[in-house]
């Protein structure tokens, strides 16, 4: 494709040239805005399919009945079809009081917090990131009573990721059951990582079936 073949459309002209016949839109905002609004409108959930409906299905259903209408068509589809006012007013009841409540933290964050949030972010969670077997490993040495160490090069390319005590294992996400080309003898300890909190279910049957190092307990949450 060459440079002739193709365009970029911003947000700003998408909505310029979607709504432009609409009286009083686009909602001018001042800069930055949009980046509070948003969270605080997520964390009240007043946007939600019981707030403001199922908006997917509304925008369907509209296009089934008014297939060459416009933007302003389908503002009075909302509003007479759905009480579209009202939902809207219902949704900023919710919204606005969270608005306040990022405000009044907002205006708690001062230069030493941010450098710590920074501090968390940049060392922290990329070092968690990147090195999830060590704390796989730790919490295994708590429950099993052992002492545990990291894998040297040699270890890793015979696919040893630590020791529990002299008990060898690797340490790998469930998703890496689906990659298994062929058998290792060393036991692998799996673990499930929830994205939304980062809770980890961790699966050491194998560990157990391979050794007394794991007693009776074959699954852990952590």
């Amino acid at each position: 494709m060459t440079d002739g073949d193709e365009f970029k459309l911003t947000e700003d002209e998408r909505e310029r040239l979607v709504a432009e016949d609409v009286e009083e839109f686009p909602f001018d905002t001042p800069k930055y805005t949009t980046y509070l609004l948003n969270p605080a409108i997520n964390l009240s959930q007043s946007n939600r399919p019981h707030v403001v409906g199922q908006m997917s299905d509304i925008v369907e259903e509209f296009r089934r009945e008014h297939p060459e209408g416009t933007f302003e068509d389908w503002v009075n589809y909302y509003e007479e079809e759905y009480d579209g006012d009202d939902r809207l007013e219902e949704a900023t009841e919710m919204a606005y009081p969270m608005v306040e409540k990022m405000r009044e933290a907002f205006e708690q964050i001062d230069k030493e917090m941010t450098r710590q949030y920074l501090r968390d972010l940049v060392l922290f969670k990329s070092y968690e990131g990147f090195d999830i077997q060590e704390a796989v490993l730790k919490k295994l040495s708590e429950m099993y009573d052992v002492e545990v160490h990291r894998a040297d090069a040699r270890d890793e390319s015979e696919g040893i990721d630590g020791y529990l005590g002299d008990q060898p294992v690797q340490v790998k996400p469930v998703t890496y059951k689906d990659n298994l080309q062929e058998s290792i003898e060393v036991p692998i300890v799996f673990y499930d990582e929830n994205k939304s909190n980062k809770t980890m279910t961790v699966d050491t049957s194998e560990l157990s079936d391979a050794t007394d190092v794991g007693g009776s307990d074959t699954n852990d949450r952590f």
